[in-house]
């Protein structure tokens, strides 16, 4: 599964997750660059919305900027990627 036909922007590739296919919200990842603890994985179902950006979670405190968004996994598929 490929999350585009087109080059889509991060903030479009995780809106369609959370919009297109949050009935399988559960098998989605956010896999980002964590300036200290290096590539971390995070579940789709602790995103509470993104914009231009940052991605925000929803313990309301995790700010995460949409720079350091390396991709995007449903379970190990990689489903989108940055600069693909």
């Amino acid at each position: 599964m490929k999350l585009r036909k087109r080059c889509l922007r991060i903030k479009e590739a995780i809106n369609m997750v959370l919009w297109k296919h949050h009935d399988e919200v559960d098998l989605f990842t956010l896999v980002i660059l964590d300036r200290f603890k290096g590539i971390t994985e995070i579940p789709f179902k602790e995103i509470e919305r993104v914009d231009n950006y940052y991605v925000y979670l929803r313990d309301e405190e995790t700010v995460i900027p949409v720079h350091r968004v390396l991709e995007i996994r449903k379970g190990r598929s990689r489903v989108w990627r940055r600069g693909e």
